[in-house]
């Protein structure tokens, strides 16, 4: 773990899924060094552990292993979560938007709804070879 500031960690994980507990442990010791209350916790936790399984499941196509990089960072009323990975491209948002009408999500696309009905916003980005992808929730 790396702490630029108080306020900024970040964490730099295989991106295997048993590599989740981890990150789960990650965000909750910051949430807990900074006083976030526990519905803050939950929600960010729950939207922590559906990115970065979604990231470790989807990805990368090879089986190589790869890193993913968790920061997170807050100010006085928000939290933010950005996860950095250099996978193929994919906008989680604009597939969300183009398959909002599916009646069968058994096939998966339920995780992005769960991450934007938890959190306040959500942001992609591709940077160069990156894909960077942030949560934020208000928590005051």
């Amino acid at each position: 773990m790396n702490t630029a500031a108080d306020h900024k960690q970040s964490i730099t994980v295989k991106s295997d899924i048993s590599d989740s507990a981890k990150v789960s442990d990650f965000l909750i010791e910051y949430i807990k060094s900074h006083q976030i209350d526990d519905e803050t916790r939950d929600d960010l936790r729950l939207v922590t552990e559906e990115t970065f399984v979604n990231i470790s499941s989807y990805a990368f196509p090879d089986d190589i292993s790869h890193t993913v990089t968790i920061e997170v960072t807050r100010d006085e009323r928000d939290i933010h979560i950005t996860f950095t990975d250099v996978g193929i491209a994919f906008n989680p948002l604009t597939y969300c938007e183009k398959n909002i009408g599916c009646t069968d999500h058994c096939e998966g696309g339920m995780g992005i709804h769960l991450i934007k009905s938890l959190t306040d916003r959500q942001e992609y980005k591709r940077i160069g070879q990156q894909n960077v992808f942030t949560v934020t929730k208000h928590y005051t």
